[in-house]
């Protein structure tokens, strides 16, 4: 009797990509949620007209009038509306847990969300299928095929001694590394600096626990990976260019004749930058110092690498070029090709100049990733097209006193679930639901616009929990990857260990010394 209790338990518990009991949960709670009573809260959503936050719909329409249009369904009624909505939430909590406990593989979870949208007719069946290939993951394919041939052709080691060949220690790796990538991602797409120097740090990582007599280490590994996702993070409020969130609100400063420049933005948004590295990097340092316990040393791992190159030439010199071809059409051509349709001719090119064959894809490329974040994406659009997003912003907001819907203390509401819904649906989807909600109460809580908008900019950077809240986080857990084993070095598990520590640091940082710190001597 004994044994087949043992066997069962040890049948439940499962491993990795197979775990019977999480599965069992997951349905457990997918059924609790779909089968809840309709809140009226959601009731009157759904029956008002032109709601606020609710940007697809055309003048005197309800949710319920815009969705049947969109399903070409005049008789779609409220009930079968809130049913969508109640089934939305079930498919995310256990999309959630399905990621975080990996009960099957992730990438499996990603098939999983689109058949249960297309069971419960969440979206009409070409919509679906347009979300799981849009242009962010386009853009995610291209990265890590580029990846690969910048692997290949070990310029990623060239590209690991300009970065860090000065760098000797770990607090030089967080406060010089980290503060110089920081800076450059207010600039640059933090997903395209990651999707560069991921290779070169995976290399450091073999490199270095191989000089110390180690066949792995997972916590440098998270070390080395976390640095450049959470420093990037910090960098993204100091300027509008640094992603697609900020360029959004931006436009709704337009919209409402309160358009922001580019100095203007940077003059409220940089000096959060210096202050967001030092606290992020002294987390860091005080989660891993100890726990890794030898020196770490950048500029001799990658001045070792050098030595063994020779000569710039051939591949490298074909490689680098299709790199600036890129960087060209990303900076003058994105307004047409967007990131995705850019990098695709990156790949092309690695493929007629013989950069990259297709078997090497098929070996390097993490092809469940790709489908994770395609349902993750998918997710995060269906969020915004049935409403769910803005009936769970909406409800977030009356959990909130009084004191905390007025002045400084909206500024704090708003950023706290701004960062809650960035790491459920992206950075740009969060800015989409909560600026048409959140600005117009910039008059009656005695603030202005950009201060609203820019708590909601900033606050959608913090998306450190969840792979879909950033596209750099999905690039740097797919490249994440021990270069000679392939084992995997960080888990959607650790996202969530040391996240939300993160977040909730990141969420008091930006009040104390943004919200009543340095924002209450600048006009607006």
């Amino acid at each position: 009797m004994n044994n087949k209790i043992n066997r069962l338990i040890k049948w439940l518990k499962g491993k990795r990509g197979y775990k019977p009991l999480y599965l069992f949960i997951s349905l457990i709670l997918f059924f609790l949620v779909a089968n809840i009573s309709t809140p009226a809260s959601l009731v009157k959503l759904l029956e008002a007209k032109n709601p606020v936050g609710y940007s697809a719909i055309t003048k005197g329409e309800t949710i319920v009038n815009h969705l049947a249009g969109r399903f070409n369904d005049p008789d779609l009624k409220m009930e079968d509306v809130a049913k969508k909505i109640k089934y939305m939430i079930a498919i995310l909590l256990l999309a959630v847990v399905m990621w975080a406990t990996v009960a099957i593989p992730i990438g499996a979870t990603g098939f999983l969300i689109a058949a249960l949208m297309y069971i419960f007719r969440i979206m009409p069946p070409t919509l679906i299928a347009e979300s799981y290939m849009n242009d962010a993951v386009f853009f995610i394919i291209g990265t890590l095929v580029l990846a690969v041939g910048v692997e290949r052709t070990k310029l990623d080691r060239r590209i690991g001694f300009i970065f860090l060949g000065w760098i000797k220690s770990k607090i030089g790796y967080l406060f010089i590394f980290g503060a110089l990538i920081a800076f450059i991602s207010a600039f640059l797409s933090a997903r395209c600096l990651i999707a560069f120097l991921m290779p070169v740090l995976m290399r450091l990582y073999k490199s270095t626990v191989r000089d110390h007599g180690l066949k792995r280490d997972k916590n440098l590994g998270v070390f080395i990976i976390l640095t450049i996702v959470y420093m990037t993070a910090m960098g993204a409020s100091g300027a509008p260019s640094s992603g697609a969130r900020n360029a959004l609100m931006v436009g709704f400063f337009e919209i409402a004749e309160k358009p922001i420049t580019y100095l203007q933005w940077m003059k409220y948004g940089m000096p959060m930058v210096p202050v967001g590295i030092i606290i992020t990097g002294l987390y860091l340092y005080i989660l891993f110092n100890k726990k890794i316990k030898y020196k770490v040393n950048p500029s001799k791992e990658v001045k070792q690498d050098m030595k063994k190159l020779g000569k710039y030439k051939g591949n490298e010199i074909v490689m680098t070029i299709i790199l600036f071809i890129l960087f060209w059409l990303w900076i003058f051509e994105s307004a047409t090709l967007k990131l995705g349709g850019a990098i695709m001719i990156g790949v092309v090119l690695m493929f007629i100049t013989g950069i990259i064959k297709w078997e090497d894809l098929d070996k390097n490329v993490a092809w469940g990733i790709i489908w994770m974040y395609a349902g993750a994406c998918s997710l995060g659009f269906a969020l915004l097209f049935t409403g769910t997003g803005l009936w769970l912003a909406k409800s977030a907001f009356a959990l909130f006193p009084s004191v905390m819907l007025e002045n400084e203390g909206l500024l704090v509401t708003v950023s706290i679930i701004t960062g809650i819904i960035t790491n459920f649906m992206s950075a740009g989807a969060a800015v989409s639901v909560m600026a048409p909600i959140t600005l117009p109460m910039a008059a009656m809580s005695n603030l202005d616009i950009w201060q609203i908008g820019l708590a909601i900019a900033f606050a959608s950077t913090f998306g450190h929990c969840l792979i879909i809240g950033r596209p750099g986080l999905a690039i740097a857990y797919a490249l994440g990857k021990d270069p000679e084993t392939g084992e995997r070095l960080i888990t959607v598990g650790d996202l969530f260990k040391y996240g939300i520590p993160l977040l909730i640091i990141t969420w008091i940082f930006m009040a104390v010394w943004v919200f009543y710190g340095y924002w209450k001597w600048m006009s607006f």
